[in-house]
């Protein structure tokens, strides 16, 4: 692959600050929606927050999937000039915007979570434990400076790789 292909590292987090920013909006229209379910099944219903992170998590990877196999591109990715495509440089398959989703699930979220929990289990409440799980976090990312096509970790996993697109050519006065 060539490198001038593969966005920067920096234009990477610079598009994943502000996906962010866009999934706690659809996370709180998610959760507001579900709201009014508190009168039928209380606020400390264990059933009502299991529904509320299904569809929390059904809502995200909807708006994923629907945004990687129809263009490759988030709202954020399109504003940095960064494509998702499978390794063959397709746009990506349900199956596949599904198994990049879940990779990215277990790495972000996944480990960071079951990290915290042996180390809290082990060391307490000790400030450093919630750092140590949080370390995970860089993973994913620092594997592209090992990856022989600077991919990260989840995009080697699942198949898929990001590309960076050119800059539209502005039209108008010369």
């Amino acid at each position: 692959m060539n490198p001038s292909t593969v966005p920067s590292l920096s234009r990477c987090l610079a598009s994943l600050f502000y996906e962010s920013l866009l999934l706690v909006a659809i996370m709180l229209v998610v959760s507001a929606a579900l709201t009014p379910l508190q009168l039928v099944l209380g606020r400390d219903s264990v059933l009502l927050h299991t529904l509320i992170q299904l569809a929390v998590a059904a809502a995200l990877f909807a708006y994923f999937g629907y945004c990687w196999t129809r263009s490759g591109q988030t709202v954020a990715m399109k504003t940095w000039y960064i494509r998702l495509v499978s390794a063959d440089g397709q746009l990506l398959r349900w199956q596949q915007a599904l198994a990049r989703f879940l990779i990215a699930a277990m790495l972000f979220i996944g480990l960071p979570v079951v990290s915290y929990l042996g180390w809290q289990r082990s060391y307490g409440d000790h400030p450093a434990v919630k750092w140590l799980a949080l370390i995970w976090w860089l993973l994913p990312f620092l594997a592209r400076y090992y990856d022989k096509d600077k991919r990260h970790l989840h995009d080697r996993l699942a198949g898929t790789r990001l590309v960076l697109l050119p800059k539209p050519t502005r039209g108008g006065k010369a």
